[in-house]
């Protein structure tokens, strides 16, 4: 979807795009094969072939987010086959679909070996290969350092929710505000009171925006960079053309208001042990990642593939960041010929991912405890995040509070990934994507329905 887009939450699928909008990206699979699992191959070039593994056999970690009957009877695969193919996908050119059990057993199958646009269910994949990379508990520092005793070099870490006034958000934990007060504070005891003031956002490279986004989202979609502040967005919704110009410019702002006069203010490279001043500190890994896939936060997913990439030895560009979850999808079994990645936030239609894979990603989740803030972070059925206002018609009621799943929205495509406990008590997973659709809203509908017959099928 064009991040210009806007509506109003006045009528049923202006709420559907509350839900889903956030989200930026889906892939739809086509076909009338069986995929029951994934195939492990290497992936093309341009990027480097990682090494493939057999894909893993995952079973249910404990404890899960919603309890599991011990004795929960399976639907039947024929039947739920069937009820899942009465749900209309008139509008949709192609749809991809996979139902299995935690541990990897498929109950019903649609094309789901096929790669599609994937949009913003590309965050799982994103999000796993940072926890893997930089763990849970890693931050993320905004800092101020000494150049030369006359200017001070603002230095962007990478963290992508600093904002400009101090937040009350306990994601948000660092602003300008806070670090300007600090800084000021260090330059009045050594007596200074007027500084030129330097920014730094080296730390990753690249273009901010990327070739594989459309063109007219210029000017809408947040750039990517190691310094920036709310979002990348300046008044009115619009990106930052320049976020750290940006924020150095709002940073000099505060030091002004504070009695500190600014002389200058350019773009540099933080001398290196040069003499710190001041700094401020991200919320965790975990708590990014979390808000991310609650949200589909465009620019915190790419900044934290951005941070991976570094972690792994790569470039913290978009490619850098593609390699890099490439590799690692690869790596855990999750790569199916014809996959591609572009970038983190799934904005690229380029990119190709298949249901299959992202089922088995989710079985991966659920699985293994590091993965848990992408567990945590799913949004809820009518609950949560871009899907607070989805399922909202009486066809889609039983998948209400039950399904917990990210969404992915683009232009004329959207998907959902994730898992849903029965009205039975089966912890089941799925993974469903439609490309080539009217409007999103008819994707939508047939998701949502989807997701439903699942919830609330005994199916036996």
């Amino acid at each position: 979807m064009s991040p210009r887009h806007r509506t109003s939450p006045s009528s049923r699928h202006a709420r559907r795009w509350l839900g889903g909008a956030v989200a930026a990206g889906l892939v739809v699979l086509c076909g009338p094969g069986v995929a029951p699992s994934v195939a492990v191959v290497p992936p093309a070039a341009p990027l480097a072939a990682p090494r493939a593994v057999p894909a893993p056999a995952v079973a249910p970690a404990a404890p899960l987010a919603v309890p599991l009957a011990a004795d929960a009877p399976l639907p039947d695969p024929a039947i739920l086959t069937a009820r899942l193919k009465k749900v209309s996908t008139k509008g949709i050119q192609k749809v991809g679909v996979v139902v299995t059990t935690t541990d990897g057993q498929v109950l019903a199958d649609r094309s789901s070996g096929t790669p599609l646009t994937p949009a913003s269910t590309m965050k799982l994949f994103t999000t796993m290969a940072a926890l893997d990379a930089l763990g849970p508990e890693r931050t993320f520092a905004t800092r101020v350092v000494d150049a030369d005793g006359k200017r001070i070099v603002l230095v962007g870490g990478g963290d992508p929710l600093l904002t400009d006034k101090t937040s009350t958000s306990s994601y948000k934990t660092a602003s300008l505000q806070k670090l300007a007060a600090a800084t000021v504070a260090a330059l009045r005891a050594a007596g200074r009171t007027s500084v030129g003031l330097r920014y730094d956002a080296s730390l990753f490279t690249g273009p901010t925006f990327s070739p594989d986004w459309k063109s007219k989202w210029l000017g809408w979609e947040a750039r990517v960079a190691a310094l920036e502040i709310n979002s990348g967005k300046v008044s009115g919704g619009r990106a930052a053309s320049n976020p750290p110009k940006t924020a150095a410019k709002a940073f000099a702002a505060r030091l002004r208001a504070a009695g500190i006069t600014v002389t200058s203010i350019l773009p540099a490279t933080a001398p290196a042990g040069a003499t710190e001043l001041a700094r401020v500190t991200s919320t965790t890994t975990a708590r990014i990642v979390h808000r991310t896939l609650l949200l589909s936060d465009n620019v915190a997913a790419e900044t934290l593939s951005r941070h991976a990439a570094l972690a792994n030895g790569r470039a913290g560009s978009f490619a850098g960041a593609a390699a890099n979850v490439t590799a690692w999808a690869a790596d855990n079994g999750l790569w199916v010929t014809g996959q591609r990645i572009l970038d983190g936030s799934g904005l690229a239609p380029g990119s190709r991912l298949a249901p299959a894979a992202l089922a088995a990603a989710v079985r991966l989740a659920l699985a293994e405890d590091r993965f848990a803030p992408v567990i945590g972070g799913l949004p809820v059925a009518a609950e949560s995040g871009t899907l607070k206002y989805r399922f909202d018609d009486r066809s889609e009621a039983a998948g209400r509070h039950v399904v917990h799943a990210k969404t992915g929205t683009l232009s004329g495509l959207a998907g959902l990934a994730g898992y849903v406990t029965t009205a039975d008590g089966a912890l089941l997973v799925f993974a469903e994507l439609g490309n080539k659709a009217t409007s999103y809203y008819r994707v939508y509908d047939w998701l949502d329905r989807e997701a439903a017959v699942i919830a609330g099928c005994g199916c036996r």
